[in-house]
């Protein structure tokens, strides 16, 4: 094994305080792990991590000004409004089909982010740490716009990219982290998995945020990249490079999200999670799945608005009350790890 211990942060809306917390309980247990494997929202927790030395920096980063604009600074798009993408969104959770079309992922999304974050987040404008190796989770498409809608068959339609650290990606075999099973093999995802070194720390995380109807991908190189969703649990790959892996133990999807999933990239979220926890052994796992109940009004969440039929999103009103948002989930993500004591 090149590393003792990987530690995993999949991400999940705007959760980035709940993995800063996490890590801080695991270096007080003495369980602090050297390589973070980071998707979605959980890349841009392993970036504050690796842009200081010291946990009291990373918090205070994470309540700081700058942060708190790159979290409000979001406006949503047309596809607002509930006839537009929530209709779609209404369809799809009853389709049980795998993928059958190749969906509008280029223009139907809900909020407008950045494809450079340099100058939102400039803090965090820096190369991969040697220090802290990270790997982060991403999705090349396998399509452009002028495929929209056609008929899927059984092609291949996105293909999971690892980015970070030139060190920790020398050290991937990928024979060892193909995804195995039925629910990924009938998928819209490629069994072969790339490694792009040459993407910069806050291009990976831009990339990894991307959401399927939520955040565009990204045009980078003439290619475009689409979100960590392609696997939210990367065991396989943290297994193949650590002695000892510690995990999140998400709730399962919804049936919206599980219905979206499905639409895009061809798979089954639940099944993926059951999968796991049927296939591997040993795993350390951090219960996070009272997430959702435990810091309800601490992260961004979506609302209705019935009165003008459009979708809402609930941001914190001002830098002390996203302070004290953030807190909360710096709280209860170090919280749960510490209950790896008593496991």
């Amino acid at each position: 094994m090149n590393y003792q211990r990987a530690v995993l942060f999949s991400g999940g809306g705007t959760r980035f305080g709940l993995y800063l917390g996490m890590y801080a309980a695991l270096g007080e247990l003495g369980l602090k792990p050297d390589l973070l494997i980071a998707t979605c929202g959980g890349s841009l927790a392993a970036a504050i991590i690796q842009a200081f030395a010291r946990d009291v920096e990373r918090k205070s980063y994470l309540q700081s000004e700058e942060f708190y604009r790159f979290f409000c600074g979001h406006q949503l798009t047309e596809q607002r409004h509930l006839g537009k993408l929530g209709l779609y969104v209404l369809k799809k959770q009853w389709d049980k089909r795998s993928a059958p079309y190749l969906e509008d992922v280029f223009d139907r999304y809900l909020v407008k982010m950045e494809h450079d974050l340099s100058p939102l987040l400039p803090t965090l404008n820096r190369p991969f740490s040697e220090e802290i190796p990270a790997i982060i989770i991403g999705s090349k498409m396998l399509f452009d716009r002028s495929a929209v809608g056609e008929r899927r068959g059984e092609r291949k339609l996105y293909q999971k990219v690892l980015m970070g650290n030139t060190t920790a990606l020398s050290n991937v075999s990928l024979d060892n982290i193909q995804i195995q099973g039925e629910n990924y093999g009938q998928s819209a995802v490629a069994p072969a998995v790339a490694i792009n070194s040459t993407v910069t720390l806050l291009e990976a995380v831009r990339i990894s945020m991307s959401d399927m109807f939520y955040i565009e991908p990204i045009q980078r190189n003439g290619e475009y990249y689409a979100g960590g969703a392609i696997d939210l649990v990367p065991v396989e790959l943290a297994q193949s490079l650590a002695a000892e892996v510690i995990c999140e133990r998400k709730q399962r999807y919804k049936l919206q999200e599980e219905g979206l999933v499905r639409a895009v990239l061809g798979f089954s979220g639940n099944q993926r999670l059951r999968d796991i926890d049927q296939q591997f052994q040993g795993l350390r796992w951090i219960d996070t799945r009272d997430a959702a109940e435990k810091l309800a009004g601490n992260y961004c969440r979506k609302d209705i608005d019935w009165r003008r039929f459009e979708i809402t999103l609930s941001l914190p009103a001002s830098l002390d009350e996203f302070a004290v948002a953030m807190e909360a989930q710096w709280n209860y993500g170090y919280r749960r790890a510490m209950e790896l004591r008593m496991a």
